[in-house]
């Protein structure tokens, strides 16, 4: 145990401790990170370990307010992505993606994230654009669980639906999910397509639980409004499924971002059924859009069964506005 402090990151980077007794102490430390500047931490300072030596840790389980935005998120370490939004930056996380959301400038009245996981996206969009309305799709009970909490502490407005998207409605279904011991307690990859443990898929070392969940497809989530949306869909492989299934392709005002992975069998069919419905697809990297004629799935430099850039814009906008959209906010067009 430690002793209850605030970690507090001022707009130059300086690094300061806040007891309880509001006593303000400079740790001496900086960071040169801007998008952790103006962010505030609570957790313990812990000086020592169970064998007496000096460790002067910062162990941070909330987050309050993190680069100027007022959002608290709680139980940090139940999520891998918490953890790199507290160590690096509310932006850190897919920074690619966060950057084309904030930055979106076609009309959006609605967006759908689908496969909300801890409610990042929802956060991000509510933050950037007041007036749309944000749609969460999370079947997992304790993701869905901590969502509801996040919209609740930050008085947030947008809508969560706990079932899971498929290509019919109102099926049960199981939901696998991962039960190793370094499995995050909010995991971001539960899914209806098993590629766990004897699978042969993606996470096939890893072991599996399953729990029954509700479905909804496409159209029924989306039903009753033709406005403008953007919809970032992420289901861990069963977005093929769900696209070939519905009537939201043949539209005009709908964008996507889909998450497409080197390891996915049905990569190829997603985006030649996107293009089939008129729609162009761009990979989204840290340094602009690229206009894709086959899906480009990456490897990561050091993994070659790992995605660098996993999520790919598809819409039906003029190629010339979304060239301008990549070398306004990424600074480049490839």
């Amino acid at each position: 145990d430690g002793l209850r402090k605030l970690l507090f990151i001022n707009n130059k980077g300086n690094i300061y401790l806040i007891d309880t007794n509001m006593n303000i102490q400079f740790t001496g430390a900086m960071t040169k990170n801007i998008e952790l500047f103006d962010t505030i931490l609570d957790g313990e300072h812990i000086l020592h370990n169970k064998k007496g030596e000096f460790i002067n840790l910062f162990a941070a389980f909330d987050i309050y307010i993190i680069n100027n935005k007022n959002v608290v998120f709680h139980n940090i370490g139940d999520n891998s992505l918490l953890e790199n939004i507290v160590i690096n930056g509310f932006g850190s996380h897919e920074n690619e993606v966060v950057e084309l959301i904030k930055n979106y400038s076609w009309d959006m009245k609605f967006f759908y994230d689908i496969g909300s996981n801890v409610g990042y996206y929802p956060v991000i969009v509510n933050s950037y654009h007041k007036n749309v309305s944000v749609i969460a799709v999370e079947p997992f009970p304790s993701s869905a669980e901590y969502i509801n909490t996040i919209k609740n502490n930050n008085k947030l407005s947008f809508k969560l639906i706990e079932k899971a998207i498929d290509s019919s409605s109102g099926a049960t279904k199981n939901l696998f999910f991962p039960v190793s011991k370094n499995s995050s307690k909010l995991p971001g990859s539960a899914t209806l397509i098993n590629s766990f443990k004897g699978s042969g898929g993606v996470f096939n070392n890893l072991p599996f639980d399953t729990i029954k969940v509700k479905t909804i497809t496409l159209d029924d989530l989306m039903k009753g409004s033709d406005d403008s949306a953007l919809v970032k869909l992420d289901c861990e492989g069963n977005e093929f499924n769900i696209l070939r299934s519905s009537s939201v392709l043949e539209r005009n005002n709908v964008s996507f971002i889909i998450e497409i992975m080197i390891n996915d069998l049905d990569k190829n069919e997603v985006f030649d059924l996107m293009i089939e419905h008129g729609y162009n697809g761009y990979l989204i990297t840290n340094a602009g859009l690229i206009k894709e004629s086959r899906p480009l799935t990456l490897p990561k430099p050091d993994r070659n069964d790992r995605t660098l850039w996993r999520n790919h814009f598809f819409t039906k906008k003029a190629a010339s506005e979304v060239q301008d959209f990549s070398i306004k906010n990424y600074g480049h067009w490839i």
